[in-house]
């Protein structure tokens, strides 16, 4: 014993004495310092930036009013505006000029990208602007992010987005950057999704999902120009008719109208008619989520409150039809489809059917939580499903809403004359515009699934919808490849902008073709957002000062992602992608059951003196994280390397292997990349341009070709052949 605790002693005084470097700290690597040295660059770079006005006709535009963080500028005598210092940065920028419609745009500026031309659009008098978007609240994960549903206490949790003693203003910092979106507008809605409570007493008793927002966050709404609630929704009674009264009370207070709820069907079903600019607006709110598999459902009945009720025909068109006698402009908004489907379902549709046959002037969607497209059916535009717009959702497929801006003319023939829709981004629950490849990405996938020869054109941060005319895109591009007999997975975004698409392929021979999507959306590691920080990549783990987005030798865009090691750290080097990436329901179709299942995990790695990369690869559920296979496969061996592509293809179970007591199949994926520590020395691996690949569309050759016009998001190509081939590829995009 005696020996054991001397043997302690000499052993910290050894340690003590000689002051051994712990291997942990080693200082920054070679590659570190370099990257340091861009970042302090672009820190302190200054751009000289100029923004040219011009109207349809190519005519300079005169003392147009443009903002841009935060400060103001006057167009000169050529329809130019000299910004002398800017940083490096993404900014949203709001023109206006007397006689034009308004223009918001998001762009990028950096070193190669230091002037714009904007294109401003004469406003026909007498036309007014109304702005839509989707599901909205301040509560649950805003106020505790580990909760899934509220109960009868107010949460207050440090850290939390909001707090109960400064909720006002946690809300209005939260929609901040949606300001320039929708404060210009004449009228402005969206669907409030949350009962407004000051202190909860009557939760409800069965629901799985129940949420409330304090009072005073509905000040994010009003700050930035919010109008307008839409209440027929499933979770309006979420706290029984202590809370529907108790939300009614609040929404008057804070001077927002409303409709879709009442303390019984007639109050509920009531369209709400008020005027903007001389013209009147008529809005009716119903939901065909009723919650009659519960005890207490949630719609408005003769004797009961709630929502008003779109299964009930009836009520319903009745309801539509008295906005359209009662309004110059009438506008109903149908919450109900299938939770996180890309098109609309079909009971939503059968809806949409039913009530564009009385010929509102607007129909509206929301309620999955993921936009959709947009229609015309039997004369009247269809936003068909809207997103999320201030939201605390984890599921990847609901970070991305949309919003959308109409101009409308009353009195002329169709009352809707222009469309503008806008990409919503919720990063870390804060809503944010985006531009670049996120905007173009959504805005081909809207147009993919639209409907009724609807137009969706995209442009910087935005697209144009054209409900009356289906435009044609120019060719823009056209490459030719060839490959040997085997399988090949060709990745389009080489070829052309993201806001192109492929529209035709020839082949020399016989091949088997299809398209897929990239699922995983945030493998660029770019910064698309509005906010104030550029440069940050925050769908990924990289807490660690060892991983970090890298601006020296990105392979495309401005920044990749480093993974930095020495041979003194001999610990695996993690990054997961912080979502489950779930797989994309067959679109369209009449429900979200069916699934694809072919996937292909793929990207680009470069290794100065790297260790091992390898990917552990998790299979699961979608819901309740149950794990089908968990397994770790090798991407690149170590080494000194420059780019170079990986890919690793998978199918998910078949639908008849289930897993607990739901039997739930196999629909969603997780990721972790993992660096190995090199052998000796400093190690660098580089990351880029990655993606999940779900593959979606079999092309089918008809003399060995494959052409169409539509938009589509699909951005990959997998080819499969017997013999060599060389394929031949035209890519369009619109002007």
């Amino acid at each position: 014993m005696k020996a054991k605790k001397l043997a302690v002693v000499l052993t910290s005084i050894f340690l003590s004495a000689c002051s051994v470097e712990d291997p942990y700290e080693t200082g920054p690597t070679e590659s570190q310092q370099a990257e340091q040295t861009e970042q302090d660059k672009q820190q302190n770079e200054s751009l000289q930036w100029q923004i040219n006005i011009a109207d349809t006709f190519n005519n300079n535009v005169i003392d147009a009013t443009v903002v841009i963080a935060g400060n103001t500028y006057q167009s000169n005598s050529s329809g130019v505006i000299a910004i002398p210092t800017l940083k490096p940065g993404n900014y949203s920028i709001s023109v206006f000029k007397e006689g034009f419609e308004p223009l918001l745009t998001t762009v990028q500026v950096t070193s190669t990208n230091t002037q714009l031309n904007l294109r401003l659009v004469a406003k026909p008098e007498g036309a007014i602007t109304l702005f839509f978007a989707g599901d909205t609240m301040f509560g649950r994960r805003y106020m505790d992010p580990s909760l899934t549903t509220m109960g009868n206490s107010v949460p207050d949790v440090e850290g939390a987005l909001i707090r109960a003693g400064s909720a006002a203003q946690n809300a209005v910092e939260i929609t901040r950057y949606l300001k320039p979106l929708v404060e210009h507008a004449d009228f402005s809605s969206v669907n409030l999704e949350t009962p407004i409570l000051d202190t909860p007493t009557s939760v409800h008793p069965t629901k799985e999902f129940a949420f409330f927002s304090l009072p005073e966050t509905l000040q994010g709404l009003t700050e930035i120009g919010v109008d307008y609630v839409a209440l027929g929704n499933n979770h309006v009674y979420d706290y029984l008719q202590p809370g529907l009264e108790d939300t009614v009370k609040y929404v008057s207070e804070a001077g927002l109208l409303y409709s879709g709820v009442g303390n019984n069907n007639t109050e509920a079903y009531a369209p709400l008619i008020t005027s903007v600019k001389g013209f009147s607006l008529g809005l009716v709110s119903a939901t065909s989520i009723t919650g009659d598999d519960n005890p207490i459902n949630y719609i408005a009945e003769e004797q009961k409150g709630g929502a008003a009720d779109l299964t009930q025909s009836q009520q319903a068109t009745s309801a539509v039809e008295q906005a359209i006698a009662q309004s110059d402009y009438a506008i109903a908004q149908l919450h109900g489809g299938d939770e996180y489907s890309y098109a609309p379902t079909r009971y939503i549709s059968n809806r949409f059917n039913l009530l564009s046959e009385l010929k509102p002037d607007l129909l509206i969607a929301h309620h999955p939580h993921v936009a959709q497209g947009f229609s015309l059916q039997n004369e009247t535009p269809v936003l068909l499903g809207l997103g999320n717009f201030v939201f605390e959702q984890n599921r990847i497929e609901t970070l991305l809403g949309v919003a959308v801006t109409l101009e409308v003319m009353p009195n002329a023939t169709p009352k809707t004359t222009r469309a503008r829709a806008y990409p919503i981004y919720l990063e870390d629950y804060q809503p944010k515009l985006v531009t670049g490849f996120l905007s173009d990405y959504l805005m081909r996938r809207l147009g993919e699934f639209s409907q009724g020869g609807v137009s969706v054109i995209p442009r910087t941060g935005y697209a144009e919808i054209d409900f009356y005319n289906s435009r044609a895109p120019n060719l823009v591009k056209t490459a030719q490849i060839s490959l040997s007999a085997g399988q090949h997975i060709v990745d389009l975004r080489e070829f052309v902008p993201s806001n192109a698409f492929l529209t035709k392929v020839s082949s020399s021979g016989s091949a088997s073709l299809k398209l897929g999507r990239d699922l995983m959306l945030f493998g660029d590691f770019e910064d698309w957002d509005n906010d104030d920080t550029f440069g940050e990549v925050s769908r990924w783990e990289n807490d660690s000062e060892n991983i970090t987005p890298c601006l020296t030798g990105a392979r495309s865009g401005k920044q990749a992602m480093c993974l930095v090691r020495t041979q003194f750290d001999n610990r695996p080097l993690r990054m997961p992608f912080k979502h489950t990436i779930r797989t994309m329901p067959i679109t369209p179709n009449e429900s979200t059951l069916l699934a694809y299942h072919d996937m292909s995990l793929y990207g680009y790695n470069k290794g100065m003196n790297a260790g091992a990369l390898d990917v552990e690869l998790s299979i699961t559920t979608s819901e309740d994280n149950l794990l089908f296979s968990e397994q770790t496969i090798r991407l690149a061996e170590p080494g000194e390397y420059n780019w170079r592509k990986f890919e690793y293809s998978f199918s998910l179970p078949d639908d008849t292997n289930t897993l607990g007591p739901e039997q739930l199949p196999a629909r969603a994926v997780k990721l972790t990349f993992i660096h190995s520590p090199p052998d000796d020395g400093e190690a660098t691996l580089i990351l880029d341009d990655l993606a999940l690949i779900s593959w979606q569309k079999d092309i089918s050759l008809s003399d060995n070709v494959w052409q169409s016009n539509a938009i589509h998001g699909l951005d990959f190509l997998r080819v499969t052949t017997q013999q060599d081939v060389t394929l031949s590829f035209e890519f369009s995009a619109f002007d």
